[in-house]
């Protein structure tokens, strides 16, 4: 039986163009497939590519924003150490340092 089918696919002309429409059209989808994946690969690369690309800034504008705020906070810290809102004990009147003197005695007149 099988050699009668396999003799009668391979003597008719019709039967040969019909096998070989059909091994075309697998082979056809077999390629598009290919292509398809091709396609998706390179789309994979290409976002890894660029995710990377988009840590690498983050990272590196994270890192010119955490200087930029130590220097700040070390501009601000310094300016305030600078200033001296209080004045030295010799810079008060006298009257002032009469009774800031006698208050470090315990309160006596010298």
């Amino acid at each position: 039986m099988i050699d009668t089918v396999w003799k009668y696919l391979t003597d008719n002309p019709l039967a040969r163009w019909i096998g070989a429409a059909f091994v075309f059209l697998i082979g056809w989808e077999v390629v598009k497939r290919n292509l398809k994946e091709a396609g998706r690969q390179a789309e994979r690369q290409a976002s890894a590519v660029k995710q990377a690309q988009a840590r690498e800034a983050v990272v590196t504008r994270s890192a010119e924003i955490i200087t930029t705020e130590r220097e700040n906070s070390d501009a601000a810290l310094e300016a305030r150490d600078n200033i001296n809102p209080a004045p030295s004990f010799d810079e008060l009147p006298d009257e002032i340092q009469r009774v800031l003197d006698r208050s470090a005695r315990g309160g006596q007149t010298p």
